[in-house]
């Protein structure tokens, strides 16, 4: 039995024509060849299994090359620039054997005694041809004495010697070293890019597939063409010559797209069972819940970019069949709603990842999203209202009624920061929560000339999430369109993080102060209570946790 070669060996790029998705860095090194102006360092960054290794090779192939062509006819098509794969150098080369192209491990080559090795063996000159060829893989694995002793060869490099440097780190390689190469930053492959090369693939093997199972395996593949294949080989050796989506699934673990929509329906629907099921059935089916959370957040930007228009194009690891699926529950959302179910997600995902208990979390997290206040209508019509959703920083005090009474609507509302949060709430409350944690200058008034009509807002810096948040396109002009309601004149706002210096809180602050000492002011007298005091001194021992509770008096009877 011969041995089975893996696809992403097999189809390995073997000329700069088979390379997907990095066209930009093709073209570059094809025209340095041309022109002459070849370097001698190179740095390959990016993440694995998009080509840098392969695109070393090559390169070193074209130009160790005894007859490398290109297209005269043609002089700017990059494309056409080959090795002829037939010379001896060629050979050696794609067999790994080449003594004047010389591939190197940095993490299980990382010492200075390896470095001082290469650096003999650079100054002789190569066996066949002009040029040596170092190709140091996970060259950030190299100590910093590796490093400075690589420096100077850098420095004053051998007219013959090249050498190609890859990482997936390249923030750990130090400056010296950096500003002797120069650097190429590969980009992640497509869904679109690596969909099209698996399904070239297939048909040259002779595998069947069904339509959209492939599109599965490119997104599972996260921009990496070598995943994509290893994924393939494993679809293959599941279900044989003929792929279905079934199949792809049950092979690799994929959380299914109608387990992703069937969670969105019930969250958009407000059925917070519904979406809970869901949930609960992709952790039977033992899915990681973070890989879950991140595929609801990019369905989630997907409706994002459906509620603007945008073309599906804009979102790549999207399919065509998901697409059209989502546009189907988008209008049930605003946007608003829709970037806030995103942000209560994203930020989550850090709180599953750490927590011992993640599908609680999660649960919680999606009982939240569904069961979230509904904002205000354009129209000034709100729609049916749920339990509103509780942020991280609400404090424990009952939060003020966005209702105005009769009797309060006949006294104007003061011209002050507070009223103006107030002002807001009414028709955007996830707004004025927001302002609630801020502090800012001095309203200004119809008096204030207009070039000084600026109010600045000031977030502490442990707060620079709700800063991010105002800051977006919507609620700045949201922002805006209220305060001038509010004052009766057009402002600006300036958005900062700014140090707790001053004696100025936020709302939220001084709700959140007054609330501890009314706590700490109800178990004072509690403990100082004679009956607790006459227990402790008949009993002895000492007074156990105190739970304060809120008290509806209205509903209590006389």
């Amino acid at each position: 039995m011969s041995a089975y070669v893996v696809l992403a060996r097999k189809w390995r790029p073997a000329q700069f024509s088979d390379i997907v998705g990095q066209s930009h860095i093709v073209r570059t090194l094809t025209h340095a060849i041309r022109q002459e102006r070849v370097h001698h360092a190179y740095l390959f960054t990016g993440s694995r299994g998009i080509g840098k290794t392969s695109i070393a090779r090559i390169f070193a192939k074209v130009i160790r090359c005894e007859h490398c062509s290109w297209s005269q006819q043609n002089p700017n098509l990059h494309e056409t620039i080959r090795s002829c794969d037939d010379c001896p150098s060629c050979k050696e080369i794609a067999a790994g054997s080449s003594v004047d192209v010389i591939e190197i491990d940095g993490a299980s080559n990382n010492g200075v005694e390896a470095v001082r090795e290469i650096r003999e063996n650079a100054k002789y000159m190569p066996t066949v041809g002009s040029r040596k060829i170092y190709i140091i893989d996970e060259v950030h694995m190299l100590t910093t004495a590796a490093f400075n002793a690589l420096l100077k060869t850098l420095e004053e490099p051998p007219q013959h010697v090249i050498f190609i440097f890859a990482t997936t780190e390249p923030h750990k390689i130090p400056a010296t070293i950096l500003s002797r190469c120069q650097r190429f930053d590969y980009r992640r492959v497509t869904l679109s890019q690596s969909q099209i090369r698996l399904e070239e693939i297939a048909k040259a093997e002779g595998i069947q597939t069904e339509t959209g199972s492939l599109a599965l395996i490119a997104r599972a593949g996260e921009g990496s063409m070598r995943d994509a294949l290893s994924l393939l080989d494993q679809v293959i050796a599941f279900s044989g010559s003929q792929i279905s989506i079934q199949s792809v699934r049950e092979s690799i673990g994929l959380i299914g797209g109608q387990t992703l929509l069937g969670i969105l329906t019930g969250i958009f629907r407000r059925s917070p069972l519904e979406a809970l099921q869901h949930i609960d059935e992709a952790y039977q089916q033992g899915h990681d819940l973070r890989v879950l959370t991140r595929s609801l957040t990019e369905f989630l930007h997907a409706i994002l970019l459906i509620k603007i228009n945008a073309p599906h194009s804009s979102a790549n690891a999207i399919s065509t069949e998901e697409w059209e699926e989502l546009r189907k529950i988008a209008p049930q959302r605003t946007v608003e709603e829709v970037e806030m179910i995103f942000q209560v997600l994203h930020h989550g995902l850090e709180w599953i990842a750490r927590s011992p208990q993640p599908k609680t979390v999660l649960d919680v997290l999606i009982i939240k999203c569904s069961t979230a206040e509904a904002l205000i209508y354009m129209d000034g019509t709100p729609t049916p209202k749920a339990p509103s959703l509780p942020s991280l920083h609400t404090p424990i005090s009952p939060s003020v009624s966005s209702k105005v009474s009769s009797a309060e609507t006949s006294h104007p509302i003061s011209k002050s920061w507070e009223g103006l949060i107030e002002s807001i709430r009414k028709s955007r409350p996830l707004i004025a929560s927001i302002l609630e944690h801020a502090t800012s200058n001095r309203l200004p008034n119809s008096s204030t000339p207009p070039a000084d009509r600026i109010v600045q807002i000031y977030f502490p810096p442990e707060e620079a999430y709700f800063k991010e948040q105002l800051q977006s396109r919507i609620y700045q002009e949201q922002l805006v369109q209220l305060s001038k309601e509010y004052l009766g004149i057009q402002i600006r706002f300036q958005i900062e993080l700014k140090d707790k210096k001053s004696n100025t809180e936020s709302l939220a602050a001084r709700k959140d102060r007054e609330q501890k000492e009314r706590l700490a002011s109800i178990r004072d007298q509690a403990q100082n209570h004679p009956m607790i005091l006459e227990a402790k001194s008949l009993f002895g021992g000492e007074l156990g946790p105190i739970d304060v509770r809120e008290v509806n008096h209205a509903n209590l009877s006389t």
